[in-house]
C-alpha cells in the first residue's frame, strides 16, 4: 500500500550511520529500508539510492564483511559490500528518457558505517547516479526498479523539485501520484510497475559543470574554401605541367 510522506531527506548519506545530511530516518531492527530521491535538473536527472541496513542484518553484514576477523571492518571491506551491491542494483533498474532507454552508471557509492566496530548495528550504502537528458525544456522520466530487498522493511521515494524545473503529471505504479513523496511496506511495491515523470525545466534550472553531461552541438558546415584552395593549386600544377611538355616538343 503507497501512503504519503510528510518529511523525508534522503540522498547522500544517512545521519545515524553516515556523515550527518540532515536525515533523522530511524532503521530498523530487524527490516532493511530503501529510499530513492530524484533530483531532475537542466541537463540531467540525479538519482540517489540508499539501502539502510537495520540493526540485526547489519551487525550480521558486519560480520561477514570482517574478513580478516580482527573485529574491524575496514574501508576496503567496506567498499567490497558497496561494489556487490552497486553490481546488484544496476541490472535491476531500468531508466528512459522521453521513451528511449539510456545508459548509466553509478557515479558514487559509499558504505556509511558509523563505527567500523563488528560489533555495532545498523549500516548504509549510498548510491549516486546522474542520468543525462537531450537539450529541450520538456522531458518524461519512467524508472522500474526490480531490486529484491532482503528482509524488505520500509521504502521511500522522493521528488525534489529545485530551482527551475516544473514537475507535472506523475504515476506510480500506473495510479496518479499526488505530492512529491510516497512509501510503502515490504517486498516490490509500486516502484516495480515503474514511476513516469513529465516535468519541465527553464533557464534557472541547475546544470552543473562538471562535464558529465555536454549539451548537443550543433554541427557546423565544413567551410568549402580549402577544398577550392586545394583544386585551384591542382589546375595550376596541371597547366605547368602541360606547358612544360608543349616547350619540350
Amino acid at each position: 500500500m503507497v501512503r504519503p510522506l510528510a518529511s523525508i531527506v534522503v540522498g547522500g548519506a544517512l545521519a545515524l550511520v553516515a556523515t550527518p545530511a540532515g536525515a533523522h530516518v530511524q532503521p530498523s531492527v530487524d527490516r532493511n529500508n530503501r529510499y530513492l530521491k530524484l533530483s531532475p535538473m537542466g541537463d540531467r536527472v540525479r538519482l540517489a539510492y540508499t539501502v539502510l541496513f537495520g540493526e540485526r542484518p547489519g551487525a550480521a553484514m558486519r560480520r561477514r564483511l570482517d574478513r580478516d576477523r580482527d573485529g574491524q571492518v575496514s574501508s576496503s571491506e567496506a567498499d567490497a559490500l558497496g561494489r556487490e551491491l552497486a553490481a546488484s542494483l544496476a541490472p535491476a533498474l531500468e531508466i528512459a528518457v522521453d521513451g528511449v532507454p539510456v545508459p548509466w552508471s553509478w557515479a558514487r557509492v559509499e558504505v556509511g558505517l558509523g563505527t567500523p566496530a563488528v560489533t555495532g548495528g545498523s549500516l548504509s550504502v549510498d548510491l549516486i547516479a546522474w542520468i543525462c537528458t537531450p537539450a529541450g525544456g520538456e522531458h518524461r522520466f519512467a524508472l522500474r526498479d526490480e531490486y529484491v530487498v532482503d528482509a524488505a522493511g520500509d521504502s521511500e521515494l522522493r521528488l525534489e523539485e529545485g530551482p527551475g524545473v516544473h514537475l507535472d503529471a506523475r504515476t506510480l505504479g500506473g495510479e496518479p501520484m499526488t505530492g512529491t513523496d510516497a512509501a510503502w511496506t515490504g517486498q516490490g511495491g509500486p516502484i516495480t510497475t515503474g514511476l513516469e515523470l513529465r516535468y519541465r525545466v527553464d533557464g534557472d534550472a541547475t546544470r552543473p559543470q562538471d562535464g558529465r553531461c555536454q549539451a548537443e552541438r550543433p554541427v557546423r558546415p565544413r567551410p568549402r574554401w580549402p577544398f577550392l584552395a586545394g583544386a585551384i593549386v591542382a589546375l595550376i600544377a596541371a597547366v605547368a605541367v602541360t606547358a612544360r611538355r608543349r616547350k619540350r616538343r
